[in-house]
């Protein structure tokens, strides 16, 4: 093993596994011929699920599991997202430094009241926002009804963590174009924003976003190596517009298996001077975790 492998990761959408956080990935990876090539899906333990992606360098999992109603997008049926807050809030309690549970909140009310969950997932110790706003209720992410929620969010100091998914986060593909995102970056200056799956396919958009806004910070996640690879890698070896400070690790685990995808990434010719920043200095700053003696235990060179 590298000496770049042994470095800890922090990985900002890996998605827990076992049978209660619901079967909305295990049943997509089923329908994609993968769930075999995902274990911890068999053994269905918090244990099986940290020894897998443990065993790909995973340190600390950030799960954004989402709840959400059902929808059909381009004629495939998006499957309602039904993951517990209350799961969440339990498992990085009892796991806290290898699990950053994340607040899914469904914006179009049908789920839940969601001002009065985001209060109520705040309460129980979650500092992440996970919307879809895309399938519900169905508007861009700088739509205006959602705009109290993005109020609230920054008045509880939690991160808002959109989706923004060409292929699957709403109607149009331009629900994913960045400039929903850079409308309210700007409205909301200090509100710490990553887009899910970084806007994609808005490769270049996107990172002249990030460019315009300290507050944006993107993952690609999965995508990074698909389309766009190139953009994303030159953009972060020459540093343009200080991308390496605002780009997040991910890997989009359980939606493809975590191993190949590692082993993938590693291959990226990403400068090892980046890595560090990248791989989780940049997601201890925006979760505000620098100072939290357990996570400067498990990331002792930050």
């Amino acid at each position: 093993m590298t000496g770049k492998r042994k470095l800890p990761i922090i990985d900002v959408r890996c998605r827990v596994t076992i049978p209660e956080a619901g079967d909305y990935f295990s049943s997509r990876a089923k329908a994609r011929g993968r769930a075999d090539s995902i274990k911890s899906f068999a053994k269905g333990t918090i244990e099986a699920f940290f020894e897998e992606i443990g065993e790909a360098g995973i340190c600390t999992a950030v799960s954004t599991s989402g709840q959400t109603p059902e929808m059909t997008i381009g004629g495939r049926v998006m499957a309602a997202r039904t993951t517990s807050n209350d799961l969440m809030a339990r498992l990085q309690k009892e796991h806290w430094g290898r699990f950053i549970g994340v607040a899914g909140i469904d914006c179009g009310n049908v789920l839940h009241n969601a001002m009065d969950e985001l209060q109520r997932c705040h309460d129980l110790g979650l500092r992440v926002m996970f919307i879809e706003p895309g399938r519900s209720p169905g508007c861009d992410i700088d739509d205006r009804r959602l705009y109290p929620l993005y109020e609230k969010c920054l008045e509880l100091d939690m991160v808002l963590f959109p989706q923004t998914s060409g292929p699957w986060g709403g109607k149009s593909i331009d629900y994913a174009h960045p400039r929903h995102i850079d409308q309210v970056a700007e409205d909301f200056p200090n509100l710490r924003i990553i887009p899910g799956h970084a806007c994609y396919p808005f490769v270049r958009e996107v990172i002249i976003v990030a460019a315009r806004h300290a507050n944006v910070f993107v993952s690609p996640d999965m995508y990074l190596t698909q389309m766009g690879t190139e953009d994303w890698v030159k953009s972060l070896n020459n540093n343009y517009f200080g991308l390496r400070d605002q780009f997040l690790f991910g890997s989009s685990f359980p939606s493809i298996p975590i191993q190949p995808f590692m082993d993938e990434f590693w291959t990226l010719p990403i400068k090892e001077e980046v890595l560090p920043k990248i791989l989780y200095q940049n997601a201890l700053r925006v979760f505000k975790l620098e100072q939290d003696s357990v996570f400067k235990t498990l990331y002792p060179a930050y």
